[in-house]
């Protein structure tokens, strides 16, 4: 197995049955039972942070599932610090993924020294991809971690001779979550709970207190979220049209929170300086991290932003949501679970707006792009007013004020402690 890589051109059938025969020899390829028997099994999410918060009800299925196995979970440095602490695994490890995805040699090379040094020694019996969309690097990480049996999403490609319970995909299952769950589903798995969940501890609330120390007493914090996935500039709203916005939510009694990573620096100062001091907290400037970071947002009302990670930490926390998209309302998608990311990351079992403009623009009108929107900047989405942001603003307030809706009565998100999350509402567990 160490000289796999020998070789620039590889015939790879022929590869992983010269592989197959040397995992089987060497014992990595037992009989698997699917029921509380298993003894060791893997997770892979490699991906971002929203990603990674949208898996968490099927990482906690696995554990449901499989009391008594050791559970490894394997994610990027990115996600680490939000995955670190999940309760329902024994081990989380950081697989670097910055690298070349295209070269197989390189691959093969990478996840097989990460296999060698992290995995093997495990002999895992089952190792599932809770992800749908992905690289050749989840399914070779997967192969070479040795598990026996070995479940993910696959096409009719190389992905299938390196699974042995291959998911087909669905267009019944469009939303994130329930594509999760419906992976564990199709190997036979009890999927009970459908809630995200979010981890950090008391250190992390306390920083997120002495930061919010005196910070705007009795008036309602929006937490606020001004960036996007790096790949995808066209999930950011103009930040000269959220000062605008801003101005009249102050004007209504509110606080604005600002959160977001080193790209968002220059935005973040930008509003910290146009809005008054005393109702404005940029904590793009303090750094502190994802955990401090949902820490913070914890302490917050309602959430106003992009369509990004922190919209899903926001939903998961049981902020009311108001998000805003690039994808026109009359967007048409012939494959909505591949192109749309509105109905792929709709916020998660909570009250939300989302505010999206009523058609795509120039080309972006004429083709099918992923979110709608194929600009390297805020184009389509920048067709959003100011105007409707307070709108949704105020219609969230009036719906929160009226609705009747019940507290919530979801468990403990802050470790070693029973408060339950401020504000939120109770809904019915959405299973598949």
């Amino acid at each position: 197995m160490q000289n796999a890589t020998a070789t620039k051109t590889l015939d790879l059938t022929r590869l992983i049955q010269q592989l197959e025969n040397e995992f089987r020899s060497a014992g990595y390829r037992g009989k698997v039972g699917k029921g509380g028997g298993v003894d060791n099994v893997l997770l892979l999410r490699l991906d971002a942070v929203g990603d990674f918060i949208l898996s968490t009800p099927a990482i906690r299925a696995v554990r449901e599932n499989y009391p008594n196995a050791f559970i490894t979970l394997v994610v990027t440095k990115t996600v680490y610090p939000l995955a670190e602490l999940c309760p329902y695994v024994n081990e989380v490890l950081i697989f670097d993924t910055q690298f070349n995805h295209n070269d197989i040699v390189e691959i093969i090379k990478r996840v097989t020294d990460f296999a060698k040094n992290n995995l093997w020694k495990r002999h895992y019996r089952l190792a599932f991809i809770i992800q749908y969309w992905m690289t050749k690097v989840n399914y070779f990480l997967t192969y070479f971690s040795g598990a026996a049996e070995r479940i993910a999403y696959c096409g009719a490609d190389f992905s299938a001779m390196l699974m042995t319970h291959r998911v087909a995909f669905s267009k019944k299952h469009i939303h994130d979550v329930t594509k999760n769950l419906n992976l564990l589903k199709d190997f036979g798995l009890k999927i009970s709970t459908t809630y995200t969940e979010i981890w950090f501890d008391d250190e992390d609330l306390i920083a997120a207190e002495n930061i919010f120390a005196n910070f705007a007493k009795g008036r309602l914090k929006i937490s606020v979220a001004i960036g996007s996935n790096s790949t995808q500039p066209a999930r950011r709203y103009p930040v000269e049209k959220y000062l605008k916005a801003f101005k009249v939510l102050i004007d209504e009694g509110a606080a604005i929170v600002i959160f977001g990573g080193s790209a968002e620096l220059e935005g973040a100062k930008f509003l910290e300086e146009n809005l008054p001091a005393e109702f404005v907290k940029n904590f793009v400037e303090v750094g502190a991290g994802w955990r401090v970071d949902a820490a913070a947002m914890s302490l917050t009302d309602m959430y106003i932003g992009n369509f990004t990670g922190a919209c899903d930490v926001a939903a998961t926390l049981k902020l009311p949501i108001i998000a805003l998209s690039p994808e026109a309302e009359d967007k048409e998608f012939l494959i909505a679970e591949a192109f749309s990311q509105y109905a792929q990351y709709y916020p998660w079992q909570i009250p939300a707006i989302v505010l999206r403009p009523a058609h795509q623009l120039d080309d972006c009108a004429e083709k099918i792009f992923y979110g709608g929107c194929q600009k390297n900047t805020s184009h389509c989405i920048a067709q959003i007013e100011p105007s409707e942001i307070v709108r949704a603003f105020d219609d969230m307030i009036y719906f929160i004020k009226y609705s009747g809706i019940k507290k919530i009565n979801a468990p403990p998100i802050i470790k070693n402690r029973d408060e339950l999350p401020k504000f939120g509402f109770e809904f019915e567990n959405f299973l598949i």
